[in-house]
């Protein structure tokens, strides 16, 4: 019998739904969209029927359902795991529960207990989410209620909110006939069949928000001070896998020694940070600047080479829901694009509790009374944290084997860096590569950190600071070992090991019996013998190399590591295209040659680093647009974009001299000519491999991210882009400079507009500058292109590795865009045979080897793959594998039901200095 109900004759609620339920012993609901069902889905009468199942909407990538559908074992579940997240995520349950207060609470604490009481006492409580790849978004609804009385089967408009039932206007029609309770039956079991049921992560949220309370002002977290209620709910705590294991690991060990040190205005945590590229260094430091800025009152300083600011800035932001400034143009720039100049005499003006200034501005100070005032003014600062980015920049001049161990030719960054340590309570360094010439790089680097700190060191007379010779270099290597607890006492004692991880935990023991607190940094020789036996016993089994400081304070976990332990997710790159480069034509050909003569001209005048001079032949390499813009600013002696790191000693290459402007103005008119006569070579190919297929899909139906290095490169590809495909075409850049190009009109775009077209599937070719591009993520494109290969292939690595980050996708296939001759192309072959074998040793492309190359290549010096080997072999000749940090943390920070509030998190870090 059909029964047709209507809120606007009675109450649905009322006549319909509560006297269904009530007795009910079996529910089945097609319920809709997945936040509203699970928020206010829990009720007392649906907590009375044994058995009840529900499936809602999910909407997730279909590439990530097809991944976790063919993933098996544990791999399965923990894609699952993943796909089920992003569900989550996609409900944003923390605003909600903000925005409805209490009774959202109670009904989620309903849900939660409803859901943990399922299995027992006969009782089932299963909800199942269907992505909406399956059957398209699940809008429909309908329900089976099963009771003493026989069974009745119904579809409408109404979902399972309190509002859907008892407000809004909705339609129900009932039917019991057995025909029509069998149709709403299969209809239920397709999608039940087809779903995932609630993950332990999503069980564990709702029982979190259930019980959340807000810590309302900061003063009470200072109290006792804990990662947790600051990062429970961080943007990065919603995505895909959260913070991973070894990054808490980091950010806790870190707060817990600048805690040890909270009496000690000048120590604080000291940590060399080393982890590989993709593993989430910014990351880790953010978070630790996020929480000794709420914590301290004095400011924090970031330093970085230039094309790293902005995407530090908006790592912070998009991350972290960090404010931050950073030093552009004479003045700081804050995360909401508002300039604030510069005073004079005051240029340490920062309108933020966390500034970032370039290491650019400490190179160019010689040259620049602007930064050279600025680098001063710093230095009279004090400052609770200093973060320090590709740190092995700091480095001594003289590490060739005949004078590494004199003592050191400082250059600008070294004294700076040495300086400003002592200035700071925290110092966190990072680089992949702490060594690349000679391991004095990395006992530098901790020679920094020891500024005002004797625990990294130890006293002016502790042998770890004797590097007049390969002593201790040999000992930390294990070509040296130190025989006897006597002789290993001597480097033990000073500075004495703090028990940070597993093999220094004897050392707690020992600091006990010589009853030195957690904050003294060294023993005398006589103490050895108060040291308990059973201790001795310990520490004479131990080998120095396993606990000294250069393991204390050094932290390193490579990729490979974690994800052969399965503690990352791995994430096939599928290479197309490598072997078949972009024929160079003639004109092509004229166009290197003519910016290679013009790199070595400059070569012989100036002195700059080479990455300066040999700019333009990478523009031209990019794409013929860069190439001509270059040549017509040079021409203008007009400033360069900072697309590159400038982060190099040595002057301006202005003014130009006749040879060189005859040059530029050759290679002007030939690059103009040739783009008036024929499309960029580079854009014709990438247009070919965007119809290419890939398991069964084109490429521009998978959606492709295409990055490169140069802005002029990237407008130049969207404007040719846009005439070959109807499609919309994103072009993800800094600020002011993203746009969208569609329906013949170019506007100027939010960055967050993109990333939502991207999510929603409504944008399939997203053209990306690596200095903006820290906040992407493949989402919903499933393919790579690399525009331009960097110099530096570690470029590509972190390119990859950002990719990596917010999907499941099993593989992800890329492509490399290069021409079979110029620069570019050499360095390629040159590098390419033996990518493996140096990233064996030095865990990526070390700077120095394309440093030497782009070297040689202007002095017209031949290099192949024997040279590298030459230098892999000098590098073999003294090994130093700097051991690995396998500690981690599996502290559920994102199920803590006590959270600060983060407006109130984000206000602190929002004054100035």
């Amino acid at each position: 019998m059909i029964n047709r109900h209507s809120s606007r004759r009675a109450s649905l609620y009322e006549t319909f739904l509560k006297p269904r339920l009530a007795g009910a012993q079996r529910y089945d609901r097609i319920a809709g969209y997945f936040q509203s069902s699970l928020l206010e889905l829990a009720s007392e009468s649906l907590a009375d029927i044994p058995r009840i199942r529900i499936v809602c909407n999910a909407e997730v990538s279909a590439e990530d359902v097809k991944t976790v559908r063919i993933a098996t074992g544990a791999r399965r579940k923990e894609l699952e795991e993943g796909l089920l997240r992003l569900a989550w995520n996609a409900g944003h349950f923390p605003h909600l529960v903000d925005v409805h207060g209490i009774p959202a609470q109670t009904r989620l604490n309903v849900l939660h207990n409803m859901l943990m009481a399922s299995g027992k006492d006969g009782r089932l409580f299963e909800i199942r989410l269907v992505p909406d790849s399956e059957f398209g978004f699940v809008h429909g609804k309908g329900g089976i209620v099963e009771g003493d009385w026989g069974k009745t089967s119904f579809i409408g408009s109404a979902n399972d909110s309190a509002r859907a039932w008892t407000k809004n206007y909705e339609l129900v029609w009932e039917d019991d006939t057995p025909e029509s309770v069998t149709w709403v039956q299969e209809e239920f079991d397709a999608l039940w069949d087809k779903g995932f049921p609630l993950s332990e992560f999503i069980v564990k949220q709702i029982g979190r928000l259930s019980q959340r309370t807000v810590i309302e002002h900061v003063g009470p977290w200072k109290e006792k001070p804990t990662p947790a209620p600051l990062l429970a709910e961080v943007p990065t705590a919603t995505e895909l896998f959260g913070f991973w294991d070894h990054q808490k690991y980091f950010i806790n060990l870190a707060f817990q020694e600048h805690l040890k040190y909270r009496e000690d205005a000048l120590r604080g945590a000291r940590f060399l940070l080393c982890d590989g590229v993709g593993l989430g260094k910014t990351l880790q430091l953010g978070a630790l600047a996020k929480l000794i800025g709420t914590l301290d009152s004095l400011p924090i300083l970031i330093m970085a080479p230039k094309p790293l600011l902005a995407q530090w800035q908006e790592e912070l932001l998009q991350k972290l829901a960090i404010p931050s400034a950073r030093w552009e143009g004479g003045g700081w720039l804050t995360e909401r694009d508002e300039f604030h100049p510069g005073l004079p005499g005051k240029a340490t003006n920062c309108p933020r509790k966390i500034g970032i200034v370039s290491t650019s501005v400490v190179t160019s100070a010689p040259l620049s009374g602007r930064n050279s005032a600025l680098v001063d003014q710093l230095l009279e600062k004090r400052f609770s944290c200093v973060i320090w980015d590709e740190a092995h920049k700091i480095r001594r001049g003289n590490l060739s084997m005949n004078n590494v161990y004199s003592p050191p030719e400082k250059k600008l960054l070294y004294k700076f860096a040495e300086a400003l340590a002592a200035r700071a309570k925290t110092l966190l360094l990072a680089t992949a590569t702490p060594v690349q010439l000679h391991s004095m790089e990395l006992w530098d680097l901790l020679y920094i950190l020891s500024m005002n700190n004797p625990q990294v060191l130890g006293s002016p007379n502790s042998l770890w600071r004797k590097v007049d010779g390969p002593e201790i270099f040999d000992i930390v290597a294990g070509r040296m070992e130190i025989e006897g607890y006597g002789e290993k006492w001597r480097y033990w004692r000073d500075p004495m090991p703090s028990p940070l991880d597993a093999k220094a935990h004897a050392f707690e023991w020992v600091r006990q019996d010589l009853g030195l607190a957690s904050t003294d940094s060294q023993a005398s020789d006589a103490d050895q013998d108060a040291v308990d036996d059973a201790r001795k016993f310990d520490l004479e089994f131990l080998p120095l190399r396993e606990v000294n400081p250069f393991t204390q304070w050094v932290v390193k976990r490579s990729r490979d590591r974690l994800e052969a332990e399965g503690k990352l997710v791995k994430i096939e790159m599928v290479p197309h295209g490598d072997g078949q480069p972009i024929l160079c034509s003639h004109s092509m050909g004229q166009a290197f040659e003519l910016a290679e003569d013009f790199a070595k001209a400059l070569h012989h005048r100036v002195k700059a680093g080479g990455f300066i001079k040999t700019l333009l032949q990478r523009r031209v390499g990019s794409s013929l647009a860069a190439g001509l813009r270059t040549a017509e600013k040079m021409l203008a002696g007009k400033q360069l974009d900072d697309d590159d790191d400038p982060d190099e000693e040595g002057g301006s290459i202005y003014p130009l001299t006749a040879e060189e402007n005859a040059l530029l103005q050759r290679l002007r008119d030939h690059l103009a000519n040739h783009l008036g006569r024929e499309d960029d070579p580079k854009f014709e190919r990438l247009r070919n491999v965007l119809g290419l297929e890939f398991d069964g899909q084109k490429w521009i139906e998978r959606g492709v991210l295409i990055f490169s290095q140069f802005y002029d490169s990237a407008y130049a590809l969207a404007e040719y882009l846009v005439k070959h495909f109807d499609e919309p075409i994103g072009l993800y850049s800094n600020s002011s400079a993203s746009k969208l190009f569609e329906g013949g009109k170019v506007q100027s775009v939010d960055r967050e507009l993109l990333k939502e077209k991207v999510t929603q599937g409504r944008l399939k070719l997203l053209i990306g500058t690596d200095a903006a591009s820290t906040g992407l993520n493949l989402q919903r494109l499933g393919c790579l292109i690399n525009l331009d290969l960097p110099w530096n292939p570690t470029i590509l690595e972190q390119r990859k590795g950002r990719v990596q980050r917010g999907t499941l996708a099993k593989r992800i296939p890329f492509y490399n865009m290069r021409y079979d001759k110029g620069a570019e192309q050499r360095l390629f072959d040159t590098l390419s045979g033996r990518i493996q074998e140096i990233t064996s040793i030095f865990g990526t492309v070390p700077d120095f080897i394309v440093d030497q190359w782009v070297t040689d290549m202007l002095e017209d010096k031949a290099w192949n793959q024997n040279t590298v080997l030459t230098i892999i072999a000098e590098r073999r000749e003294n090994p130093f594998t700097l051991k690995e940090t396998t500690e981690s943390l599996d502290a559920d920070w994102e199920a803590t039901a006590e959270v600060l509030n983060q407006t109130e998190a984000f206000r602190a870090l929002a004054s100035g200095w």
